[in-house]
């Protein structure tokens, strides 16, 4: 339990660095860029963030696990690093054809672009922070988180200011790219090499935890895009302000679940004492932060996006209940991927997908209030499913 706590205080801190100047940086490209514009950074970043899971396919998870149990081994780690900058090439190529394909303007041809380059390097990022997690060296992550949006919210704002969306973007990929520099430099890593056999083996038991990411992360993103696709760019700003507010509060959820997978993986049969605490920590911590959410949710829109962004609003006060079904969410895949039914992943992701599209259908034409209990529904269901297999074992 106490491997537990020190990860997870290391990690907090990374969400929470990470969270919280992510906000910073979305809240001022939202003050510098007007609704409109927003709109289109916020798309662009969804369409190549929803493409990003494809370039891990479950191999950061299996990766941490593995290196749990054995932190010398290097063979599966140096075959992963190797396959992983075959993966981002292949992410920024979906996304550059994504842009072609999309739109018609050259500059949000560009912007989409732009994204997945740095999409494809977060996926990387997600690699090398999985292996520091898994030797107890989350300090690391740390640092190169901070490093990153640190330099992400004063490059992309200047970017804003002098490019528009373009230079905002830049600023957002350069960010990645010091991150990735300080991982290398810092993490011992052993040589990226091609290893097909172990890339096979890497993609099998990994492909149930790749459905459950892009899953996941459509999820995360698809109601943005809904609500881009019924009611226009300016809509998308403010739908995608109330967004960022609620996973931006998500970061004790995440951190513990993240640091509770190399800890279970290693404790063997002390794994459910460990579970049960960390599911009463997260629960209580998003109950707390919901209520703050929705019932200040004129007073948080108004006070960090301005005036203009006031229709998110209404939005912002059904998705701050997002978070307690979204905490027992990411637990319920914790404890799946700890024990290594990782096939449930995938499925209640790929559940909870369609249910989100069949509620945005029935919901979206009651406007961004609508789309906002599309993802509540979705989560609660989600939730519910977790909990159930989660107690069935």
């Amino acid at each position: 339990m106490k491997s537990w706590q020190f990860t997870t205080r290391w990690l907090l801190s990374s969400q929470f660095a990470a969270r919280v100047l992510g906000l910073v940086n979305n809240v001022l490209l939202a003050r510098l860029l007007a609704p409109a514009s927003y709109g289109d950074f916020t798309q662009a970043m969804a369409i190549a963030g929803s493409l990003a899971p494809l370039a891990d396919m479950g191999v950061s998870a299996i990766i941490t696990r593995h290196v749990a149990r054995r932190p010398r081994a290097s063979a599966v780690l140096s075959a992963a690093i190797g396959l992983r900058m075959m993966q981002g090439v292949l992410l920024w190529g979906m996304a550059v054809l994504g842009a072609w394909w999309i739109y018609n303007a050259p500059s949000l041809r560009l912007a989409l672009a732009l994204a997945g380059a740095y999409w494809a390097v977060a996926c990387i990022h997600q690699l090398l922070a999985g292996a520091a997690r898994a030797r107890l060296q989350a300090h690391i992550e740390t640092r190169a988180v901070v490093l990153e949006r640190v330099t992400t919210v004063l490059l992309a704002a200047g970017g804003a200011l002098w490019l528009g969306l373009g230079g905002a973007l830049l600023g957002v990929l350069a960010g990645g790219a010091l991150a990735l520099i300080f991982y290398l430099r810092h993490l011992p890593l052993p040589r990226a090499r091609a290893h097909p056999l172990i890339w096979r083996l890497l993609l099998a038991f990994g492909a149930p935890l790749a459905i459950g990411d892009v899953c996941h992360g459509l999820i995360m993103r698809v109601d943005i895009l809904a609500v881009g696709m019924r009611y226009g760019s300016q809509s998308v700003g403010w739908y995608g302000s109330a967004s960022t507010l609620l996973w931006a509060s998500n970061l004790v959820a995440g951190s513990m679940s993240l640091a509770m997978i190399p800890v279970a993986a290693s404790q063997g049969e002390g794994a459910h004492g460990v579970a049960s605490r960390v599911l009463r920590w997260m629960l209580t911590v998003a109950m707390l932060l919901a209520v703050v959410l929705s019932g200040g949710a004129e007073f948080w829109v108004s006070l960090l996006y301005g005036a203009e962004y006031t229709p998110a609003s209404d939005a912002l006060r059904v998705l701050a209940w997002c978070l307690v079904p979204a905490s027992v969410v990411a637990w319920g895949n914790a404890v799946l991927l700890v024990r290594g039914r990782t096939t449930w992943v995938g499925v209640v992701a790929a559940g909870g997908l369609a249910c989100l599209l069949l509620c945005l259908w029935w919901w979206i034409p009651h406007g961004l209030s609508g789309a906002g209990y599309a993802q509540l529904v979705t989560q609660c269901g989600m939730a519910g499913w977790l909990w159930w297999l989660t107690r069935k074992e």
